[in-house]
């Protein structure tokens, strides 16, 4: 997926600042990215855990069919998304008896770049009288084009949100909230660690700018000091810049960047001052690539909403991932928006085993996503939906932070800001 679809305009929707709750720490230590995807071991009691199945291989009589609206094949694409639903469905139709025999079936739609593909998507799926719910990726474009034309009729399972309409619209069940919660997220952190003086770095474009702001008030409401600073969009050297913020004398730096290019380059100025002041970011940040023009990853602090693969896992869940996609979508990316989609697939899995495929229907459907507050498999342990102010849609905004301290060595937070 291009990295650029994650840059996002979320200062007008998040309208107040909250009440956080603090974070622990317990040590971890993970693989490199070269052996990130190696685990070919599959632990089918997590499978069951996570889906309601029970061993076996789905009967093939009852055919439940899933519909999947992804962005694929244009400038921005996210094939990783419907990859990683299918590996999970598959792996469900052959080893947790598909959905209490019946077989879970996936029909996908794909948005090049337009609002109309996705409108025609929508109602493709709305028209068919065997989908009873839809699913849909991280969208860089066409979110309200879906919503508005599918409308609450029929229940629409959000993998990754975005700003606007995935929060809002009727019949609509968004459980990962992406930079929704980075916000108020790396608040609860700052605050968790004592920090009163922070250096907020953003581009001047315009989007990022007005996000800057955002984090500036919301902050300065916290009762912290923040100076914002900005570089040129366009500009590959953020040396001076990072001086600039470097001299502030902070107890943190903030790089609101999310792009290949962003991340790199923050990263590169960094390096070169050799800074040793905290440095807090995005996961979107800790990537291959990353790794591969520095040589390591950047000794920072990365906001998280699904368990990070590089690091170690205590709960099983990341193996458990990278084995079920090793062997049903081999080569796939199993980053990006893969690890949402991948959960969200075996979250509708166990809203439909509790259903049983005789009663499903878009009415059960949407009232079974709506009672969900089980855990999210790579994601958190709890969501609720309605509990984010002004964001109905939304299942809360829990997100937790890995720390990388060095020679594959990562601490994390616990899960933090989970909704109540």
């Amino acid at each position: 997926m291009n990295s650029s679809s994650r840059k996002t305009r979320l200062a007008c929707l998040m309208a107040a600042v909250l009440t956080l709750a603090g974070c622990s720490e317990t040590a971890t230590t993970g693989g490199s990215p070269d052996n990130a995807a190696t685990t070919t071991t599959i632990d089918d009691s997590i499978g069951a855990s996570f889906s309601g199945g029970s061993a076996g291989a789905a009967t093939g009589g009852k055919t439940i069919k899933v519909g999947l609206i992804n962005q694929e094949g244009g400038t921005v694409s996210d094939p990783e998304v419907s990859a990683a639903i299918q590996a999970a469905f598959s792996y469900v139709n052959e080893k947790q008896s598909g959905i209490k025999g019946a077989t879970l079936q996936l029909e996908v739609c794909k948005i090049g770049s337009s609002e109309e593909e996705a409108q025609q998507c929508a109602q493709r799926f709305l028209n068919d009288p065997s989908i009873s719910v839809v699913m849909q990726g991280g969208l860089n474009v066409g979110t309200q084009a879906v919503h508005q034309t599918i409308n609450g009729k029929k229940p629409t399972l959000v993998t990754l949100a975005n700003p606007g309409t995935d929060t809002t619209a009727a019949g609509t069940y968004t459980l990962n909230p992406n930079v929704l919660a980075s916000i108020p997220g790396m608040l609860t952190y700052v605050k968790s660690k004592g920090y009163k003086n922070l250096v907020v770095v953003s581009s001047d474009d315009p989007g990022d700018l007005q996000i800057a702001q955002y984090a500036k008030q919301t902050y300065e409401a916290a009762g912290l000091h923040v100076t914002n600073l900005t570089f040129p969009q366009s500009s590959t050297d953020l040396t001076s810049t990072f001086t600039s913020a470097v001299n502030q004398k902070a107890d943190a730096i903030m790089p609101l960047v999310a792009t290949t290019s962003g991340c790199t380059a923050a990263a590169l100025a960094l390096q070169q001052l050799g800074a040793s002041t905290p440095i807090i970011g995005t996961s979107l940040c800790a990537t291959d690539d990353l790794h591969k023009t520095l040589g390591d990853f950047p000794k920072w602090s990365f906001e998280a909403n699904t368990l990070l693969q590089y690091a170690d896992d205590p709960t099983g869940q990341m193996s458990f991932y990278k084995a079920v996609m090793a062997k049903y979508a081999p080569g796939s990316q199993i980053g990006i928006g893969a690890p949402a989609a991948f959960g969200a697939a075996f979250a509708l899995a166990k809203v439909l085993n509790t259903i049983g495929p005789d009663a499903v229907t878009p009415d059960s459907v949407a009232k079974g996503l709506a009672g969900y507050t089980d855990g999210v498999l790579l994601g958190t342990p709890k969501v609720k939906f309605g509990s984010v102010e002004g964001s109905p849609a939304l299942s809360g905004i829990a997100d937790r932070f890995y720390t990388y301290e060095g020679n594959d060595h990562w601490t994390a937070t616990d899960w933090a800001n989970l909704p109540r």
